[in-house]
């Protein structure tokens, strides 16, 4: 841990940029008026003796009455910042601190967490069980001073009773802070969490609250949708490394077989994994229940699942379980653990692909809090990518399917993840914090991946004609387009020679179908290349349902000469 005294302001900064860096301030936020209470909480109530990287200026900026945007890896202390400035007195807010959280069991887990530390954390939350000591709602309407309030975003801006509730406080100046924890879930489906792109209006009502916004999964592109959906308002932007070292990242091949699926699977967990603790990333809430019952049955595994579709005892007595260790490993949809606090998790396998390289990092993130080497499992099948695809082309739900442009987002946030797995030969670790526009030494990543460890010789292959082909290409298609922009997926479709109505107004371009020979991994390789060498840029606009979309351009023809030397 950082020593509390060495705490420093990062701006958060696109790689790239072309603006005159700010100088570097080294601030001494122990030097503050509010830190003998933060530092007396930290040491008696949370039973710690030191702050993390950037959690004593974020501490500091929003008791100040700052907007914060604080970006760190999972089990990087991004709870702490929120929950520590609840109980201070200090500060230029007082009142209650509103916690806006996307899954209930992620509210039962905090709100538990904090109570057993004598921390007064309470729910507010549809619920319909019998115990009703954690429940904040009555205590509100009584006019108790309640520290933390978790919520969830359906709850605090659809009913009124909470309305009337917020509104009060902030009369009474008894409203401190709205915290959004997992913000990166704004710029996830809308269609799956319409509420979360909507907390924008708590700027528009109550315009002098500050708000913290939290993430441990957050590109340049997706923090930029954050703070444009939330209003941000000058905010105080800290982030941490994405690289978690004690990670070893391994990509499968997915047998065709379910039952081949499940050998490996178990296979691996006894010889590697025995007794240890684990969660299993399936699809489909069908998947969950099969792969758990069939480990259970046919390898004697101690397993259990865990979906959205559960009924409320059966997900907490399954969660608790697994946390106290009853249980050792769960088989869940992305339902479960987002925010969970388990720091033992030695493995985390993914039995199909996430959807996205944001969801990925963030589940493969609960593996290892401890600092505990830990496996990352991923079995891959370009199969699986298909019918992710169909199933964001043609959802369930057609009246709630989404509009054109962020289908495509969507298939474009699948690529990378497609790009990630199918790419056998460049350090994972690189490519995953590149994702996150970070730069990595591959040296560095010490054989903690897969592709790090492949025995043999390295062959290097010249594909310098073919990236001034795309380079060519993508510079001809934006003439033909100027006005749209060119989608990273269109490209690919033209440079391949897809056929169909979508690319029909680039089949006359000398470069369409040019990499008709290529594999699609080779393909993924040289467009990832050509970006990272701001060859290849992106250009964010923000379309009209309010989210960023993300155009590929040529940064400068000239760089075309760097190619060829």
């Amino acid at each position: 841990m950082d020593p509390p005294s060495e705490a420093t302001h990062e701006p958060v900064r696109a790689t790239g940029s072309t603006s005159t860096p700010s100088v570097r301030r080294r601030v001494d936020h122990t030097a503050s008026s509010y830190y003998p209470e933060i530092i007396s909480i930290l040491k008696g109530t949370f039973k710690l003796s030191h702050f993390r990287k950037n959690q004593l200026e974020c501490i500091t900026a929003t008791l100040d009455g700052k907007d914060v945007f604080y970006l760190a890896p999972t089990g990087g202390g991004k709870s702490l910042c929120y929950q520590l400035p609840a109980l201070c007195s200090t500060g230029k807010t007082q009142g209650t601190t509103f916690v806006i959280s996307p899954l209930l069991s992620l509210i039962e887990d905090q709100v538990s967490t904090l109570r057993k530390k004598g921390i007064n954390a309470f729910r507010l939350i549809n619920t319909v069980d019998a115990d009703q000591a954690n429940d904040a709602m009555p205590r509100l309407r009584k006019g108790e001073s309640l520290p933390l309030v978790y919520t969830t975003p359906e709850k605090l801006l659809g009913s009124n009773n909470v309305q009337d509730i917020v509104v009060q406080l902030y009369n009474q100046k008894q409203l401190a802070r709205f915290v959004v924890d997992e913000a990166h879930v704004i710029g996830g489906w809308r269609v799956w969490r319409e509420s979360y792109a909507s907390l924008g209006i708590l700027r528009k009502q109550w315009p002098d609250i500050p708000i913290m916004a939290l993430t441990g999964s957050a590109n340049m592109s997706a923090i930029e949708d954050i703070k444009e959906s939330l209003a941000l308002r000058n905010p105080v932007c800290l982030k941490q490394s994405f690289n978690r070292s004690n990670l070893y990242y391994k990509v499968k091949k997915k047998p065709s077989q379910k039952k081949e699926l499940l050998k490996e699977i178990a296979g691996f967990i006894q010889s590697h994994h025995k007794d240890d603790t684990g969660i299993i990333y399936c699809l489909s809430r069908d998947d969950c229940e099969d792969v758990a019952r069939r480990l259970r049955e046919e390898f004697n595994l101690s397993a259990r699942h865990f979906h959205a579709g559960m009924d409320r005892d059966s997900k907490r007595i399954n969660q608790e379980d697994w946390s106290n260790g009853k249980c050792k490993i769960i088989v869940a949809t992305i339902a479960f653990g987002m925010g969970i606090d388990k720091p033992d998790v030695r493995f985390v396998i993914h039995a199909t692909m996430s959807k996205d390289m944001d969801g990925y990092y963030q589940e493969t993130g609960r593996a290892g809090r401890d600092g505990e080497p830990s496996d990352c499992v991923l079995f891959y099948a370009y199969s699986d990518a298909m019918k992710i695809q169909n199933m964001l082309k043609n959802p369930h739900d057609q009246n709630n399917k989404p509009p054109p442009d962020e289908i495509q987002r969507q298939l474009e946030r699948l690529s990378a993840v497609v790009a990630y797995a199918s790419n056998e030969g460049d350090c994972r670790r690189v490519a995953i914090l590149r994702h996150f526009d970070e730069e990595f030494d591959e040296a560095e990543c010490h054989k903690s991946c897969d592709n790090c460890c492949k025995p043999g010789t390295v062959v290097n292959e010249d594909h310098t004609e073919t990236a001034q082909q795309a380079v060519q290409l993508l510079r001809d298609m934006s003439n033909c387009s100027r006005e749209r922009g060119i989608a990273l997926t269109m490209f690919k479709d033209v440079w391949r020679g897809k056929k169909g109505a979508t690319v029909s107004a680039y089949t006359g371009l000398p470069g369409y179908a040019a990499a008709s020979k290529l594999d699609h991994r080779m393909i993924d390789r040289i467009v990832t290349q050509l970006l990272y060498s701001n060859i290849f840029t992106t250009r964010r606009t923000t379309s009209g349902n309010g989210f960023g979309n993300n155009y590929l351009e040529v940064c400068n023809f000239s760089l075309l000469s760097r190619l060829s030397d």
